[in-house]
This record gives C-alpha cells, structure tokens and sequence, in this order.
C-alpha cells in the first residue's frame, strides 16, 4: 500500500475549488424553519431510483430541524438489528429512528473492526461525510436530547415493561436479540436528558443482500475474499457493473469512518443505501486496510467520486466536515483524533487508487 510520503503533493495539498462545495453543504444542512403540514410529505417524495436526498436541496435543514425538534407523540420498540432502538412517532404519522448514547467521545474501542456498540454520533457524522462525498444514499440524520422520564406515558406497553428507574434516573434496555436488563442507557443524572442519533425513515421496499465481502465473525475462519487474490473476477461474474462501483463507493465510505461492519447491505430500486453506521469511528488510532478490499482488488472506481474526493484533499474534508458537524445540537461530534484519522486514510485512499492507475491506467474509472 503506497504510503503519504510518497504520494504527489496534490494529494496534499488543500484544492481551494472547495470553497464554494464547503459553503453549498452548511447552506444544505443548517436547521430550518419547517411546515410541519408539508415536511414529512416533501421529504417522503425525494427518494429516487438513485439517490434519497436531491443535491443542495435546501429543504433538507428543514427535515434536520424537524426530526431534532418535533414533539414525540410515541415511543415503540425496533426490533430491527441486534442492538437498542427507539421509534418516535411525529404529526402526520411520520416514523423516525433514535439510536441512544452508549459511549463518550473520548472513549477508544478496542477489538475486532466490528467491536462494540452502535455509535450514535458515527451515523450523524457519516451523513454529513456522505453528503461532502455526493453519496446521497444516506438517512437524514440529527442529534436530539430527550428525556425518558417525561416519556414514559407516550411509551407503548412492551416497551415500559423494560424500562426501570435505577439510582432514581429513568433508564431503559428495549426488545432485541442483544438487549438485556444488564446493559441499558439512562437519563443523563446532571441533565436530565438521554443523548442520541434521530434517523429519518427512507420511504419504500428496501431489500437486504449479503455482502460479498462479509467477514466470518471468527479469527480463526477467513472468509473468501481473504483467501483468494482474485476473488473479483467471481464477484464480477455475479453483480452488475453499477451494483459493484456501488459496493465499491461503500468501501471508501467505510474505509474513512471505519466501519468493517457491513455484513449485509440494503438496496432501494436496486441501488445500494448507506444504512446503519454506527460502528464509526470506534478507534482513531487503528486502520483497518482490508474495508478497503473491493477497491484494490477490482481496482476500478466511479470517475465521479474518484473527482469528488480530489476536490477534498490537503485537509479541505475535515476542515468541511467540522463545520458541518457544528451546525449539529450534540457538536462536538467527533474528537480531533478523529479528524486527523480521516485524513489520513483519505491519503490511503489516493495512494491505493495511484497504484491500481498504475496497473491499469486510466481504464479504472468507470
């Protein structure tokens, strides 16, 4: 893998044609006021064949603002995944998902790439990220500060049944496969208020499929793609040109956030959706290289993103993703370990892409 001491200074260097991307992006994301008659109707109509969010859409802060502020009229419980959800219900019937607070900012997660729980600052900070890379395939996502006390009598039955008062703070643990009354996450005691992510609920049928570079889940079992040097050639047999370059997006998507989590991915008219991403930026001292397989082993990439992500280089991504991330109620979302770790793997990134450009020459970008 070609390191940053090698790479061309362009790499390095920051592009100033960000500029004007960086300022598109805080106009997109910055909260709005919002119709409350309309907004769930509109949201719900921009979600296409090929992407889930239109570009500078300036509604979507309204939609941010909404899913941050709109009073909950109920709670449920998502047994959807292995891990604690929450479903708030808004006005006009509209659903959303809440991923609570497990961890601080600060706090490293040590194991496996797939360690731990779900992050919920991770599925924020991946929006704003997905946006920066013009991966419109994400939820919209905010951060909200609720109280489970004061919610209780809008909670469904099943739900209250797992939701004790512990040291006199309200708490809760949920229905799933992993949830149990040993784990659970409270009212903070100083505020009151629990900590978390509010996803908006992406319209329509969504299909999951295994992903070809699923890992085993077991150290001492590697799975095909692991094995097999060119285990591509057999993945090309399989998938369409589009849904590979799809997979392929995702792989640099989770390279820079460090998710080696995605099993399985979910498609929408055949297109693949960035969902669940949680299992970000658990560790910022640690690059997991192998999230990255599907670029170096197919070697090719969509010529728009390979552009999009050279718009962003010399620090322009962190510099655009922090003020993003600003504009958010729970900021600061990430500490600046993270931040100097995305840019490094972005330089992994450029560096892989110059190697397979290298054996292949232009005929990579697709």
């Amino acid at each position: 893998m070609r390191t940053a001491g090698v790479l061309k200074p362009a790499f390095r260097n920051r592009n100033p044609k960000y500029v004007h991307l960086k300022q598109e992006l805080l106009a997109v994301v910055e909260p709005k006021p919002y119709n409350i008659s309309t907004i769930w109707k509109t949201a719900n109509s921009w979600p296409k064949a090929n992407e889930v969010i239109p570009g500078n859409e300036k509604l979507v802060g309204a939609v941010i603002n909404a899913i941050a502020t709109e009073p909950i009229l109920r709670i449920k419980n998502s047994q959807r995944g292995t891990q604690l959800k929450l479903v708030f219900e808004f006005a006009q019937s509209q659903h959303v998902l809440f991923k609570p607070k497990w961890y601080n900012r600060e706090e490293v997660i040590n194991g496996t790439v797939y360690s731990g729980k779900d992050r919920h600052n991770s599925e924020i900070v991946s929006f704003h990220l997905a946006m920066i890379l013009n991966l419109r395939s994400t939820p919209i996502v905010a951060g909200r500060r609720i109280s489970l006390r004061d919610h209780v009598s809008r909670t469904v039955p099943e739900l209250q049944k797992t939701m004790p008062i512990v040291n006199n703070g309200q708490c809760v643990y949920g229905v799933c496969y992993y949830c149990n009354s040993d784990e659970m996450v409270c009212d903070d005691p100083d505020s009151g208020l629990l900590e978390g992510a509010v996803l908006y609920t992406i319209p329509g049928k969504i299909n999951k499929l295994r992903s070809p570079w699923q890992r085993t889940y077991d150290n001492a079992v590697l799975a095909a793609w692991e094995k097999n040097d060119n285990y591509c050639s057999m993945v090309r047999k399989k998938l369409t040109l589009e849904a590979l370059l799809d997979l392929i997006d995702a792989a640099l998507f989770d390279f820079l956030i460090q998710n080696g989590d995605r099993h399985h991915y979910e498609t929408r008219d055949g297109r693949l959706l960035l969902l669940d991403n949680g299992k970000g930026f658990g560790n910022p001292y640690v690059d997991h290289m192998d999230i990255l397989a599907p670029l170096y082993q197919c070697c090719i990439v969509r010529r728009t993103t390979w552009e999009r992500l050279l718009l962003f280089s010399g620090g322009a991504l962190t510099d655009t993703l922090r003020a993003m991330n600003e504009l958010d109620l729970l900021k600061p979302l990430l500490t600046k370990e993270h931040y100097d770790a995305l840019e490094r793997r972005l330089l992994y990134i450029y560096g892989t892409v110059e190697l397979c450009k290298e054996k292949y020459g232009t005929k990579l970008f697709k």
